[in-house]
């Protein structure tokens, strides 16, 4: 079986998966292997269509850190590195058939994103750094460039010094989600922010001169993976936020703000690196402040006055 699996790991590389998108299914692969392994299947060609759908059932009844059961994305996203997997031995002959073949995903929720914003809200959260500092300013700038593009977290740990085009207002965003490229617009204010940040703030902080990260650390290196969501909690905090806000957030508030602007939803869609227009249909939805908005304006029992 390890070696099927290194063949598989091999036949990932070759279609240029992005390396996350392979360590990601491989996580889910294994887990599925040790299920095997716990029930005496050391030979893949042993694996039923049953079996899979026993795994399925498993992964709904399985449990996470919390104690909680995984959500159907996560069910689903485990499910489908197994099919996956199966489909690759089948068609090349590895299996005589696929067992996960007919094995149905479970059906996802269509959920509205959580805990966007109000304009208020985004103002009192991008005015909580002190620009006075220099830590402050940096995280100003952060907050500002996740509102102005919508771009990911990992997204802005990445950016590099040369993806920065304050003067056109544009950032270049170098193997995104799904090892994509794109360009993005930003807006004056970020753009002004991103350009006193790199002329007047970042020098005091580079500590290697070959280190082309737009956003460093007190020390000089690259921002932590969870420094950019500890930074957003820290001062959502300060504003007095009660929302639960996540760099996502940013996300979501910046898609929505712009399509209650009647941005075009396939604009959204390239400003947030969607690969497809599913994705990008939630926030489409009419949001319950806007449809309250038009009931009390439109509903002829609102013009009553009993």
């Amino acid at each position: 079986m390890q070696n099927l699996i290194e063949k598989y790991h091999t036949h990932l590389i070759a279609r240029n998966y992005a390396k996350r998108t392979i360590e990601g299914l491989f996580f889910y692969l294994n887990r599925f292997v040790a299920w095997l392994m716990e029930r005496d299947i050391t030979d893949i060609s042993g694996v039923t269509r049953e079996m899979v759908r026993d795994y399925q059932v498993h992964l709904i009844e399985e449990v996470n850190h919390k104690g909680q059961p995984n959500t159907v994305c996560h069910q689903n996203r485990k499910l489908q590195a197994v099919k996956s997997f199966l489909q690759f031995l089948a068609e090349n002959d590895y299996l005589v058939s696929d067992p996960s073949r007919g094995v149905a995903y479970a059906r996802e929720p269509k959920r509205l994103p959580r805990s966007i914003l109000t304009p208020s809200e985004m103002r009192k959260l991008l005015h909580a750094p002190d620009v006075r500092t220099v830590l402050g300013y940096r995280d100003r700038t952060i907050l500002e460039v996740l509102y102005s593009s919508g771009i990911r977290k990992e997204e802005v740990l990445n950016l590099l010094l040369t993806d920065v085009d304050y003067h056109d207002g544009f950032l270049r965003i170098n193997g995104g989600k799904g090892n994509k490229d794109r360009v993005v617009p930003i807006g004056r204010i970020a753009c002004r922010y991103l350009e006193n940040y790199i002329k007047a703030v970042r020098p005091s902080l580079i500590r290697d001169l070959y280190n082309n990260h737009l956003f460093l650390s007190l020390r000089g290196k690259r921002l932590s993976k969870n420094m950019v969501w500890e930074i957003v909690k820290s001062y959502t905090r300060k504003a007095k936020i009660k929302k639960t806000v996540s760099p996502h957030t940013f996300r979501h508030t910046c898609a929505t703000a712009m399509l209650r602007n009647n941005a075009n939803i396939r604009h959204i869609q390239e400003l947030l690196g969607h690969a497809s227009l599913d994705s990008t249909q939630v926030y489409a939805r009419v949001s319950i402040a806007d449809l309250k908005e038009v009931h009390s304006r439109c509903h002829p029992r609102e013009k009553d006055r009993d």
